[in-house]
């Protein structure tokens, strides 16, 4: 299971795609495209609020 750097690390990167797709969107004119983009982005900023609930439970010790 990967630590909390890890997943720290992995949300970093994830919110650069975000916001590189939510920029490629901004420069499209095709509005189906987008949209798709645009929806792209939504769901990996999804993907982050998930991972930063995950980083604030408490860990379970193992016995």
């Amino acid at each position: 299971m990967p630590n909390q750097q890890q997943v720290q690390q992995c949300i970093q990167q994830c919110v650069q795609a975000a916001g590189t797709l939510r920029s490629a969107a901004n420069s499209i004119n095709e509005s189906a495209v987008r949209a798709m983009l645009t929806a792209g982005a939504g769901h990996i900023e999804q993907c982050i609020r998930g991972c930063e609930q995950v980083i604030q439970m408490p860990s379970k010790e193992v016995r």
